[in-house]
């Protein structure tokens, strides 16, 4: 039997059904979240109700001095109230490493438990927690140094010395330890790395992380977030930037993978952006960089380009940068959170992919003959 009086074949009718299914099947709205790393818990609280509008989560700034604060209860429960979800993101004075990697294994432990405790007791209603697995600011300020003046082999003594296997496999075992307990009191783990490490694993080259102090694709994340912003970059090459790292972050953690994505408005005037700078010893090219989007289309645009991709969590960085935009907070996360798959030709950078994949595969090459 024929639909019709033209014979089709099988295999033909199997692409006319595979269209037909993918143009009705309905776009995935993104989910969102957003970071929020140096505003006030107060502050914040002005905030919830335009977070909640747009189903927007919070990547909330979790110090050990606000373990037991009133002003952290009072905004959890209110974004609670708000329906707002609040994950509790990790960080340590700069002077001691501040980010989540080999040596600050048992000082996150220590501090998620306590906080993991304290909030339940107090019903606050927090389920995630975000261990951000970056170079700490006093191994960045050393490699900082080398790479501004171009020193590429004392880089690789720097990055060489860096590297103990032992004490990175203990520190692996360590944090897929306390996420194993984290999990036992109910609590679910994002861990956020840098994006260069994607580029790295395309090559199988897991000891750069090994490196940089930071262990993350074998620690066994809920969900893995990668900081993909776009600094200095044109939006067409950011676009190709994004098409690149959803693609890679989707292959190698299917459904767990999540883009970083802003910087959102300019954030070169923010005093607690200009003392990291110092403690990097990158001054004003450090700023330079902080110089962010200012259109919500370029938003809406590279998010379409991540959902294309098939990652559908988006964390946008930062919630001060955006109420403190031109635009405001509401038209940020309007246009996220109205952005489509972008897919076809619509999303195909081939200039651009090629160029970034050479760039991965000259770092992979330069750090095997090096390090």
């Amino acid at each position: 039997m024929r639909l019709n009086k033209f014979p089709i074949s099988n295999w033909q009718l199997a692409i006319v059904f595979t269209v037909l299914l993918a143009v009705a099947a309905p776009a995935q709205p993104p989910h969102l979240s957003i970071w929020c790393e140096f505003m006030p818990y107060e502050d914040v609280q002005q905030t919830l109700p335009t977070l909640a509008q747009y189903d927007c989560d919070l990547l909330l700034h979790v110090g050990r001095e606000d373990v037991g604060s009133e002003d952290l209860a009072a905004l959890c429960r209110s974004a609670h109230s708000n329906g707002v979800n609040v994950a509790a993101w990790f960080l340590l004075p700069y002077d001691q490493h501040l980010y989540v990697g080999e040596a600050t294994a048992d000082a996150i432990r220590d501090l998620s438990l306590e906080f993991v405790e304290w909030s339940q007791k107090e019903n606050l209603g927090i389920d995630w927690v975000v261990f951000d697995c970056e170079p700490s600011p006093l191994l960045g300020k050393r490699l900082f140094y080398e790479v501004r003046r171009g020193r590429v082999v004392a880089l690789a003594r720097v990055l060489h010395g860096e590297t103990d296997p032992a004490r990175f496999s203990e520190s692996v075992e360590k944090l897929n330890r306390l996420i194993d307990d984290l999990h036992g009191r109910g609590v679910k783990v994002m861990g956020a790395a840098n994006r260069v490490f994607l580029d790295f694993l395309r090559h199988e080259n897991t000891a750069v992380q090994d490196s940089l102090n930071s262990p993350f694709s074998m620690v066994h994340w809920d969900r893995a977030s990668f900081i993909t912003y776009r600094y200095k970059s044109s939006q067409a090459q950011y676009v190709g930037m994004i098409n690149r790292y959803a693609t890679l972050a989707r292959l190698y953690f299917k459904d767990k993978a999540a883009l970083d994505v802003g910087l959102l408005g300019d954030q070169r005037g923010f005093a607690e952006h200009r003392e990291r700078a110092e403690l990097f010893a990158g001054g004003d090219y450090f700023i330079s960089y902080l110089d962010g989007m200012r259109s919500v289309f370029d938003l809406e645009e590279v998010v379409g380009v991540a959902l294309g991709r098939g990652v559908t969590n988006i964390n946008l960085y930062s919630l001060e940068g955006a109420v403190d935009s031109v635009a405001g907070l509401d038209y940020w996360l309007r246009a996220a959170s109205e952005a489509r798959p972008v897919t076809g030709l619509d999303r195909w950078t081939p200039v651009k992919s090629v160029r970034m994949g050479f760039m991965g595969w000259l770092l992979d090459l330069l750090y095997r003959a090096s390090v």
